[in-house]
């Protein structure tokens, strides 16, 4: 007698589709955006940004909106002006200027938004920042950037932005790295 030892074959396992790749959401927002919009979109991206009152048309010089908020222990202000051109004439700085008397350490524009952001000393220069918060100012950037590229600069301390390009229907977006003026 003859027996063999039979028994099914090894089955193959099926191929894994391959994902649908999907397009990236773009992060920017509109031209005009609002500081509702730029506020909410810090805490998307992460940032401990805490509110504790705004105003309406507080100003002349085209300001809708302003924010006021705390973020890493120092004060932040977001405005809304009416429009690039408004924001423009009121932050006329060039892009890398260093701020002054007076003024806050950081501030950042893009679009028609403002953002502020440290103690504003009027008898002295701005404070520096410590390591903690130079790691949330360059949070700060990297938020601002995916919200309004681009961005100008008016900083104690160099930065760079990226310059994140808006998202076509068929491909993802890649951000690119910049230096700031």
């Amino acid at each position: 007698m003859l027996a063999a030892a039979c028994g099914p074959t090894a089955v193959a396992p099926s191929p894994t589709p391959a994902p649908t790749p999907t397009p990236t959401p773009d992060p920017h927002l509109g031209d005009p955006a609002s500081a509702q919009a730029v506020f909410s979109g810090f805490g998307r991206e992460g940032l401990k940004v805490k509110a504790y009152t705004a105003d309406v048309g507080a100003e002349s010089a085209g300001v809708v909106k302003r924010i006021h908020a705390t973020y890493s222990g120092w004060p932040l202000q977001v405005v809304e002006y009416r429009s690039s051109a408004d924001l423009a004439k009121a932050a006329s700085w060039e892009a890398g200027e260093t701020p002054g008397k007076g003024e806050p350490p950081i501030a950042l524009a893009g679009s028609n938004i403002l953002v502020r952001w440290g103690p504003f000393d009027s008898d002295g220069k701005p404070p520096k920042l410590d390591d903690r918060q130079t790691a949330a100012l360059e949070a700060l950037v990297a938020a601002m950037d995916r919200l309004l590229s681009p961005l100008r600069t008016r900083t104690i301390v160099p930065l760079k932005t990226l310059i994140v390009s808006a998202v076509s229907q068929d491909a993802p977006s890649a951000p690119t790295a910049t230096p700031a003026p």
